[in-house]
């Protein structure tokens, strides 16, 4: 099954001011989060407006349902929370939605599915969607102002898009759709490890920086859309899912996260070539690597063990997954990291 959720998509250094001729008369609400209209307000027309703050629940999914009825088009301006709360809303009230983003940290602008946890941050499920994102707007004023830890983490996570899904379907395959999806997810890695990055270069916003939030955004959600199942998510995102209950990383970045989930499966599948490679990336960029960046105790770790092998995105992958297995290998990248940093 191939799903893109993106009908018109405009990256422009003024792409908001493309709004309200999209619009055309119809009735709007703007779903926004705190500091995301703090950042964009002084871009945006006047429009009815409602805060969303927290995670993508099902209770927050009902609420905003209900307050937003009365309207023609829906406008999710945030981060990935709000964007797939907003989608799940246009699902339910049959509705088009506008996407401004304000920051550059995954793919939830382009993709046609949301992710859900519950009042507390724990994941819970991903759901796929019938939805289609009538525009998605990247304006250069917006997202050069954002914060630079939430883009090198939308890097990482996208990053992921070719370990994981070389993990589930190998380097090259017969089908010519998912082989798309498997070269598109190369290639995105390909630019993100070959290209400099440094706050003063992302604030500055030059074609280097316009290409990589391209790849964090259209190009990453493309790949599930044409792949699939075949180049979804796997041991990396699961090793995240299976670190929610943990209070410690809960101020940690999505991105950030998976992208110690993918040094786990890397080096649980042998992989010690790309394991090394991405390490290297993780460490120059200041993202976590170890147990203890995570803020895990020895006793968390052996929790985070057994519930690793319990996470379906990780039962995607045939290796060994027992809680013993698991804690040799978190354990071990701890060893390998501090040892040889």
């Amino acid at each position: 099954m191939i799903r893109q959720a993106v009908l018109q998509y405009i990256h422009e250094k003024e792409a908001v001011e493309h709004l309200m001729p999209l619009l055309d008369g119809r009735r709007a609400i703007l779903l926004h989060g705190e500091k995301a209209l703090q950042a964009a307000t002084s871009y945006l027309p006047a429009l009815p407006k409602i805060r969303f703050q927290g995670h993508c629940t099902d209770e927050q999914v009902a609420q905003l349902t209900e307050a937003c009825g009365e309207y023609d088009v829906l406008i999710a301006l945030g981060g990935g929370s709000l964007i797939d709360t907003a989608k799940q809303v246009a699902v339910r009230l049959n509705r088009p939605l506008i996407v401004i983003p304000t920051i550059v940290s995954n793919c939830a602008p382009w993709t046609p599915l949301s992710v859900m946890y519950d009042t507390q941050g724990q994941y819970l499920r991903f759901d796929t969607l019938p939805v289609v994102i009538e525009t998605l707007l990247l304006d250069h004023r917006i997202l050069s102002a954002s914060p630079y830890d939430y883009f090198v983490a939308g890097l990482v996570d996208t990053l992921a898009k070719w370990y994981e899904a070389r993990a589930l379907s190998g380097i090259t395959v017969e089908n010519p759709i998912i082989e798309m999806a498997l070269r598109v997810a190369e290639q995105c890695k390909d630019l993100i490890l070959k290209t400099p990055i440094s706050e003063e270069i992302f604030w500055a916003y030059p074609s280097s920086i316009e290409h990589l939030v391209e790849t964090v955004i259209p190009l990453a959600g493309s790949v599930g859309g044409f792949g699939d199942d075949a180049t979804r998510g796997a041991i990396g995102h699961g090793v995240h899912n299976a670190m929610s209950p943990f209070a410690s990383t809960h101020s940690i970045l999505h991105g950030s996260k998976v992208g110690y989930g993918l040094l786990i499966q890397e080096q649980l599948l042998g992989e010690s070539e790309a394991y090394n490679e991405l390490r290297r990336y993780l460490q120059k960029n200041g993202q976590p690597i170890t147990s203890l960046d995570l803020g895990l105790t020895s006793v968390e770790l052996s929790q985070l063990a057994a519930r690793i092998g319990q996470e379906p995105l990780c039962q995607l992958i045939e290796t060994d997954l027992s809680p013993t297995r698991l804690l040799d290998v978190l354990t071990q990248n701890d060893v390998e990291i501090i040892t040889t940093s």
